[in-house]
């Protein structure tokens, strides 16, 4: 199968940027994992490590880099013709765990620029109240071999993003405009934009007055 035309252009080559209306939120890993980041509104996060493997740990330089975000910022090389066989366990399984007091909201894993909204449904109704809704962005994190065994200052680190996702918006656009109404206007007046079967469709007529987005 050939590679994907556009394959080395779909990760960032520049660091994920703070979305609008997002608390950014930087913390240094000095007292090992698991590894408490408070976001506010009496929501916080847990970074932690499935691990087994203590004597892995024990073993390693505190100074190993275990995983970081750059490796989700660089470009990626031009695949080869034949790819090589995938291997067992590609990278370690950081995740965060997003708790309300003791009430778990919803688990993030580590991936430069994913964003994930906690809860996303169902287990809110079941536990009988209403927890709040977060969003929670990855801006990006360093760890290193150190932090993994315990406290100390390796130079390991978290960046996060954080919104009340459970909030009406207060602000309101236009109301869409009728597709007989965008097909009757000059077609020098008209941008469409069709990402594919079944997808989204967008319309935008460019008189300033009129100017809506047809889904």
């Amino acid at each position: 199968m050939p590679p994907f035309p556009i394959d080395r252009y779909l990760l960032p080559e520049t660091p994920v940027e703070v979305p609008d209306g997002f608390t950014e939120v930087r913390q240094s890993l000095t007292a090992g994992l698991p590894h408490r980041v408070e976001l506010g509104a009496g929501v916080h996060a847990v970074l932690i490590l499935p691990t087994g493997l203590a004597r892995q740990w024990l073993n390693t330089d505190p100074l190993a880099v275990v995983s970081t975000s750059a490796d989700d910022l660089a470009p990626r090389p031009t695949p080869p013709d034949v790819p090589p066989p995938p291997a067992l366990v590609g990278r370690v399984p950081l995740r965060l765990v997003v708790r309300q007091g003791t009430r778990i909201l919803g688990s993030v894993p580590l991936a430069a620029g994913l964003r994930r909204v906690c809860p996303d449904a169902g287990p809110a109704v079941a536990a009988g109240s209403t927890p709040i809704t977060v969003e929670v962005v990855v801006l990006g994190w360093l760890l290193h071999a150190g932090t993994v065994r315990g406290s100390g200052d390796y130079g390991s680190s978290i960046a996060l993003a954080w919104r009340r996702a459970d909030r009406a918006a207060d602000q309101f656009g236009p109301p869409p405009i009728n597709e007989f109404v965008w097909r009757r206007r000059p077609p020098a007046q008209r941008v469409e934009s069709e990402l594919g079967p079944g997808r989204l469709r967008y319309r935008y007529l460019l008189d300033k007055k009129l100017r809506r987005v047809l889904r």
